[in-house]
């Protein structure tokens, strides 16, 4: 039976922690065996023998990832692992986060968290075919026999621009009346509140001394138009690395 090999596990195992951390133990993620030692034996046949003694209950795992060190790890380099580079074509150490894009659907569901752009469109039938039709764009076709195809956001530049000028994005930049640029403009928050507020809703941290001074120079550019610069600045902050990168 197919549960009877010892791979099923670690399979399992070796794919949720790429899905997390972006890289495998081994390479190419799906070739397992003898052949093809992986970079953390010990660690894999940990989560291996974890994964079948909890039933393959993938939430279990799941959660053993995400409360795990290597995932806790800051993606600044520094002199003790700027050596690890996987992009390099060595096996990942694991001594820090590695950056990289957020996946398509995961870019969608955090745009509309963001911009709480759900609030505004239409019935749940709706949002999904809004959905669909913003990832068709990131499909791409393997041309093989089985038709194969895979979604994704790797920062092209068709796909930068889409960020820049999108219907999402300028859903997500309207000054529409009950949208979130509306309220945080008409709000009674001052002006480092109202950047601030923006900043937390994007990235979960207030801005910096440096970019709150450049915010303070969209609203001179704006000639005091509140509302224009906190557009400019939303539109800022959500085409910025920090946002679009899994970091």
């Amino acid at each position: 039976m197919m549960l009877d090999s010892e791979f099923v596990e670690k399979t399992v195992a070796n794919r949720y922690w790429a899905h997390f951390l972006g890289y495998g133990f081994t390479k190419p993620i799906d070739d397992l065996g003898p052949h093809n030692p992986p970079s953390h034996p010990e660690l894999l046949e940990y989560l291996a023998v974890q994964v079948r003694d909890s039933s393959f209950n993938l939430k279990e795992l799941i959660t053993w990832i995400t409360l795990s060190e290597p995932y806790s790890l800051s993606s600044k380099m520094n002199e003790t692992n700027e050596i690890d580079d996987p992009l390099l074509g060595e096996l990942p150490k694991f001594s820090h986060f590695y950056l990289r894009h957020m996946r398509a659907e995961e870019l969608y569901e955090s745009l509309v968290a963001a911009t709480r752009a759900q609030q505004t469109s239409g019935s749940y039938e709706a949002q999904e075919r809004d959905k669909a039709r913003w990832m068709a764009q990131f499909v791409q076709a393997f041309g093989t026999d089985e038709g194969e195809e895979t979604t994704t956001f790797n920062g092209t530049v068709p796909q930068a621009l889409m960020m820049f000028n999108g219907d999402l994005i300028k859903k997500a930049t309207a000054k529409k009346k009950g949208g979130l640029l509306w309220q945080v403009a008409n709000s009674d928050m001052d002006n480092r509140d109202r950047i601030n507020y923006l900043f937390r809703a994007a990235m979960a941290r207030n801005a910096t001394d440096n970019e709150y001074e450049t915010a303070l120079q969209l609203l001179v550019y704006n000639e005091g138009d509140g509302m224009a610069a906190v557009q400019d600045i939303w539109w800022a902050v959500l085409n910025s690395n920090e946002f679009i990168i899994n970091h």
